[in-house]
């Protein structure tokens, strides 16, 4: 018998590289004898999550053709079920796709999803809403922010220039931080990132040892630090070894509270979260989601 997935399309994702390659996709998918592959096309905000909750019982597996964003939404529609999700990356970061071990080669990506092996992850929760990969509040908030209005570059780039420029005008806030319980107090933190995933922005490891499958999200805590340090060990968010850097803390937990004394740029899988927002709650739920992995 024959499997069937659903394959859900965001057409903007990755600035429009998902549509342009679409073409492609539907001739892979033909040439497979043991599966069948039916499209569903997104048309707004938050449509994927609907999408996957209506057809999610008539297929063997739901895929996101997109980047973090989309597997974002798809997931808001599968979490807490048996339904197994995969990952077609075609959007700007594509961190999850990489925490997944997933092929950034459509054909090679299409092939594993085919092979159909899963596990189950963890998901977080930051109010009423999930993340699979990771939650970035302060400077990595506020870099997400702006790159979401940079139109002429593409990829991890966008990500590398905002960074560039958000450091001549980011300031380190004010924070109240709880972590499972324990009161950390006041501090001003550059950054806070709560990863469930290894890395963000393309690869930039944050929290490098992080595991999907532990039931804790692995926290990076960056202090108030001079824009020298920061720019003479930006090489170290791609080799994975920031933890090297006095002002950076890296510790797990699976439940926070973050009050900020003004409104904090935050961002989940990528997307903007409430730009009011001055608290928040996250939390972990383990092995949640059922995911096809590479």
């Amino acid at each position: 018998m024959k499997r069937r997935f659903a394959v859900i399309v965001n057409p903007v994702a990755g600035r429009g590289k998902t549509l342009r390659k679409l073409k492609y996709l539907k001739e892979l998918t033909e040439k497979f004898d043991n599966a069948v592959f039916e499209f569903y096309f997104t048309e707004h905000p938050f449509h994927a999550a609907r999408i996957a909750e209506a057809i999610r019982r008539e297929y063997d597996a739901i895929v996101a053709f997109g980047g973090d964003g989309t597997a974002n939404e798809v997931m808001h529609g599968l979490a807490g079920t048996e339904v197994p999700f995969g990952i077609i990356p075609q959007g700007t970061g594509n961190d999850l796709a990489r925490s997944l071990n997933m092929d950034f080669n459509i054909e090679k990506a299409l092939e594993k999803i085919v092979n159909f092996d899963t596990k189950s992850i963890d998901v977080g929760t930051i109010g009423n809403r999930i993340f699979l990969n990771g939650v970035g509040i302060g400077f990595d908030g506020y870099v997400n922010h702006i790159s979401k209005n940079i139109r002429i570059l593409r990829g991890p780039l966008i990500y590398f220039t905002t960074i560039l420029f958000c450091l001549l005008v980011w300031k380190s806030i004010p924070i109240h931080l709880e972590v499972d319980g324990k009161s950390y107090g006041k501090m001003h933190i550059f950054l806070l990132a709560v990863g469930n995933g290894s890395s963000i922005g393309g690869g930039l490891k944050l929290t490098p040892n992080a595991d999907m499958e532990d039931a804790r999200f692995d926290i990076c805590r960056i202090d108030n630090v001079p824009l020298f340090k920061i720019i003479f060990n930006l090489f170290r968010l791609k080799d994975g070894t920031i933890s090297k850097v006095r002002e950076v803390s890296l510790f797990r937990g699976r439940k926070l509270k973050i009050m900020g004394e003004r409104p904090l740029p935050v961002h989940y899988d990528g997307e903007i979260y409430d730009r009011g927002v001055t608290e928040i709650d996250i939390s972990i739920f383990p092995k949640s989601a059922v995911v096809i992995t590479g």
